[in-house]
C-alpha cells in the first residue's frame, strides 16, 4: 500500500501549482494587453545599432540575400516625453547586393501624425520623401513596418487568455493599429514569452481583414544582452504565396554612441 499512498501525495503536492498555472493562463494575473505590450517595448535599449541578413524563398525552392545595417534611437527626454513629438528614428542602410549598396531609408516615427519616411536611392543621386507601408523589403515578406521597431502608441492592445507555444505558457496580445499610424495591418496577434517579454509569435492580418503572414521567433534563438533580451532570429512566411523569409541579427551593439545628426535626412546619402 505504500506505493498507491506515495503516488497520492506527490499529486496532491502538484495541485495548487496546476491551479496557479491554470490562473495565469486564464489572464488572473492582473496584466492588462497594454501593459503586457509596454513591457514588451520597454525591452529595448535606448538605441542599437545592428547587421541584419535576410534570405528569402519560395515553394520552387528559389532563395536570394539581402543585407543592411539598421540604426534605430528613442527620441525621448528623460522624462519619456517625445522631442518635438517625435517618438524614435531609425535609419536602414543596404549592404549586400551590390547593385542595392548605399540605398538608404529614414523613418521618423511621431507621436500624433503618420511617420516621416525618406529614401536615398543611389541610382538617381536624390533623396525624396516616400510611403513605406506595405513595401517589401528586398522582395522578402518583411516590410519596413515590420523591421522597424513599434511605438506603443501606434495601437490598441488586448489581452485574450494565455496559450502554449513552443513548449510554455504565453501571453497572447492583439494589437490593432490607430488610424494615425498608417499601417499595411487591420490587426496583428501576438504570442509574448512571460518572463522576458519578448514577441515570440505574431499572425498579421491585412487591411481587407485576410491572415497573411506569420512570424516566429525560435525561444531557444533569444539572446540577452544586459538584461535586455533581443530575438537573433526570426522566419516570415506568407500563408497565400506560401513564400518564406529569415531575418539573422548577425550584430547586435547596444546603447552605442549615435549622434542625432545620423538621422537627418540629408545624411543618408553619406556611405
Amino acid at each position: 500500500m505504500r506505493r498507491p499512498l506515495l503516488a497520492l501525495f506527490a499529486l496532491l503536492a502538484l495541485l495548487p501549482t496546476a491551479r496557479a498555472g491554470e490562473d495565469a493562463m486564464s489572464g488572473n494575473d492582473g496584466l492588462t494587453g497594454r501593459q503586457i505590450y509596454d513591457k514588451v517595448l520597454a525591452n529595448r535599449f535606448d538605441r542599437s545599432r545592428q547587421k541584419i541578413r535576410l534570405i528569402s524563398g519560395d515553394r520552387a525552392e528559389n532563395a536570394q540575400e539581402a543585407r543592411m545595417e539598421v540604426l534605430w534611437k528613442s527620441w525621448r527626454d528623460d522624462k519619456d516625453q517625445p522631442r518635438n513629438g517625435v517618438l524614435s528614428k531609425t535609419v536602414i542602410r543596404y549592404t549586400h547586393p551590390f547593385d542595392l549598396r548605399f540605398t538608404a531609408y529614414l523613418v521618423i516615427n511621431n507621436q500624433d501624425r503618420g511617420d516621416d519616411q525618406f529614401v536615398y536611392l543611389p541610382s538617381r543621386r536624390r533623396i525624396r520623401r516616400v510611403n513605406l507601408r506595405g513595401e517589401p523589403v528586398l522582395g522578402t515578406d518583411f516590410t519596413f513596418e515590420d523591421v522597424v521597431p513599434r511605438e506603443f502608441e501606434d495601437a490598441h492592445y488586448e489581452r485574450l487568455p494565455d496559450e502554449y507555444h513552443d513548449g510554455a505558457p504565453r501571453y497572447v496580445v492583439v494589437i490593432t493599429p490607430k488610424a494615425e499610424a498608417n499601417s499595411e495591418y487591420s490587426k496583428l496577434q501576438s504570442w509574448v514569452d512571460r518572463d522576458n517579454f519578448v514577441v515570440l509569435r505574431t499572425q498579421y492580418w491585412n487591411r481587407d481583414g485576410v491572415l497573411v503572414k506569420e512570424g516566429i521567433a525560435p525561444a531557444a534563438e533569444v539572446r540577452e544582452f544586459s538584461g535586455i533580451f533581443i530575438p537573433m532570429h526570426t522566419e516570415m512566411r506568407n500563408v497565400l504565396s506560401e513564400s518564406w523569409s529569415k531575418l539573422y541579427v548577425d550584430e547586435f551593439a547596444p546603447n552605442v554612441d549615435i549622434p542625432d545628426a545620423e538621422f537627418d535626412p540629408r545624411r543618408l546619402e553619406g556611405h
